[in-house]
């Protein structure tokens, strides 16, 4: 020590001891990054709903848009006696259940049946034994949200679901027979033009790169023959079909829209009935050895499509 201190006795060194945190800094500090789940609100589901009583039978429609912008539609045939208001009622009940098996907190309902729709807010009383009930479940059923709203629009405004609701009330005198529907986008007068088509695979979005590779073909303009040649360099050739190089993974072989679709289908709801989402059913179909270039967007777009079915098989 003695040593050291000659050493050292030539700079000027000072010995400070250390000073303490002020308390307001820290407490702003803290505050800064405290969480604060009440300044973030809860996004706001909606959805609209409608009945119809005919003299064939009942039914409800509902369209349901989640705060994402997400819509689903649902036509509900009843297949019990109802009246037009009952069938009001039913719509608005099994629109609140799709949307509380949706995950939904807080909700906006718009109806164009003044009974209901004043029923809940409180400005008519339910007198009729049936709607009392209905009343009491409705009520019971909106106070398991957050948050929810009852609004009155015009029938004009709620087009859509009426329509839905008057295609499930005619269901019910199709009852169990078997009906194929087939639309027609021309006249049966209208002569159509003849097409010839060699091969049909060719019209995919492989057929480029396919005669690219196998005879050299280029479009005639440089820029977008450059665009192929550097698109063309991540596939291969392998015994007549076209395969997509990878950095760490397999050659994956390369379908068109439709035969990806019908892979995509048999992976969420067919013989694998995994039900996956978008993201991860694209991730799965990698896994199998498959690509094409919208396949992420068909994913989402298979799994948009069943999940309106898998919230309304929840509740059954």
């Amino acid at each position: 020590m003695v040593k050291w201190a000659v050493e050292l006795s030539e700079y000027v060194i000072e010995f400070h001891p250390r000073s303490a945190i002020k308390a307001q800094v820290l407490a702003g500090f803290v505050i800064e990054l405290a969480y604060d789940e009440a300044s973030i609100s809860t996004p706001t589901w909606s959805f609209y709903v409608d009945g119809s009583s005919t003299s064939t039978g009942s039914g409800a429609g509902v369209a349901l848009e989640s705060s994402q912008g997400d819509k689903f539609e649902y036509a509900i045939k009843l297949d019990f006696p109802s009246s037009n208001n009952e069938a009001e009622y039913e719509a608005f009940l099994a629109g609140g259940e799709l949307a509380l098996a949706a995950g939904a907190k807080r909700i906006v309902i718009y109806s164009d049946s003044q009974l209901v729709v004043n029923q809940v807010q409180g400005s008519y009383e339910a007198r009729d034994e049936k709607m009392a009930k209905y009343f009491s479940k409705a009520k019971n059923m909106l106070g398991k949200f957050e948050e929810a709203s009852v609004v009155q629009v015009s029938r004009a405004n709620n087009a859509t679901v009426d329509q839905l609701a008057k295609l499930a009330s005619s269901m019910a005198a199709i009852r169990s027979r078997k009906i194929t529907f087939i639309s027609s986008e021309r006249a049966a007068i209208e002569e159509l033009e003849e097409v010839i088509c060699i091969d049909p695979t060719l019209l995919s979005w492989k057929e480029e790169i396919i005669r690219f590779l196998t005879n050299g073909v280029q479009p005639e303009s440089k820029k977008y023959a450059k665009v192929l040649r550097k698109k063309a360099s991540r596939f291969i050739m392998i015994d007549g079909e076209l395969y997509k190089r990878g950095f760490s993974q397999p050659f994956l072989k390369c379908l068109t829209p439709e035969e990806g679709n019908y892979v995509l289908r048999e992976i969420h709801e067919g013989m694998c009935e995994n039900h996956l989402g978008g993201k991860t059913l694209a991730e799965e179909r990698l896994r199998q050895g498959f690509y094409w270039p919208t396949m992420l967007g068909d994913a989402h777009e298979v799994v948009k499509r069943c999940r309106a079915l898998c919230h309304w098989l929840t509740m059954h």
